[in-house]
C-alpha cells in the first residue's frame, strides 16, 4: 500500500475499533432508545456513519456506486445491533480495498461530489479526510448518547 495512504486506513481502522468498543455495551433496546433533546438514536448514528463512508470512500474515492439515500439513514425504524455491526464491518472492508488499491496520483484528482449545495468538484484527498473527520465527529456523539442511556438520564 502506498504510504500516503497507510495513515488514512490506520486512523480509519482505530476509529472503527472505538465505535466498536463504545457500542459494545448497548442492547438493541438502547441503540433504538432517543435520548431526551436528541433527534437521532445511537442506531441511527451507526446506520449514518455507514452510509456516509460507503459514499465518501467506496464511491467518491474508489469510484463504486453506493446508491445512497442519505434521508433515509435517518428513519426511525428498529435497528439490531448485530445487522449494523455487520454493516459497518462490510463498509469497512469496502474502504481498506478502496485505500489498499489507491495510487499516490490519484490522491490530488478531482471527482463529482453531491453536497447540500449541489455537485461540486473535490479531491480525493479531501473526501478521505472529510469521511475521517465525520466518524470521529459521530464518535464522540457515540460516546456521549452512550454516557447518557447508562447513567439512566437518557
Amino acid at each position: 500500500m502506498d504510504p500516503h495512504v497507510v495513515p488514512h486506513l490506520h486512523v480509519l481502522d482505530d476509529l472503527h475499533r472505538q465505535v466498536a468498543d463504545t457500542i459494545a455495551p448497548l442492547s438493541d433496546d438502547d441503540l433504538n432508545r432517543s435520548v431526551v433533546g436528541l433527534a437521532n438514536s445511537a442506531g441511527i448514528l451507526l446506520r449514518h456513519i455507514a452510509g456516509s463512508e460507503r459514499y465518501w470512500i467506496g464511491e467518491v474515492v474508489g469510484g463504486r456506486p453506493a446508491q445512497r439515500k442519505r434521508d433515509s439513514e435517518f428513519g426511525h425504524d428498529r435497528l439490531q445491533k448485530a445487522a449494523l455491526l455487520a454493516e459497518l464491518d462490510g463498509v469497512r472492508a469496502v474502504s481498506r480495498e478502496v485505500l489498499e488499491g489507491l495510487q499516490p496520483t490519484e490522491l490530488l484528482r478531482e471527482v463529482e461530489v453531491h453536497r447540500s449545495r449541489g455537485v461540486v468538484k473535490e479531491t480525493k484527498t479531501f473526501a478521505l479526510i472529510h469521511a475521517t473527520q465525520h466518524l470521529a465527529y459521530h464518535l464522540g456523539q457515540l460516546r456521549y448518547v452512550t454516557k447518557l442511556l447508562q447513567s439512566g438520564r437518557a
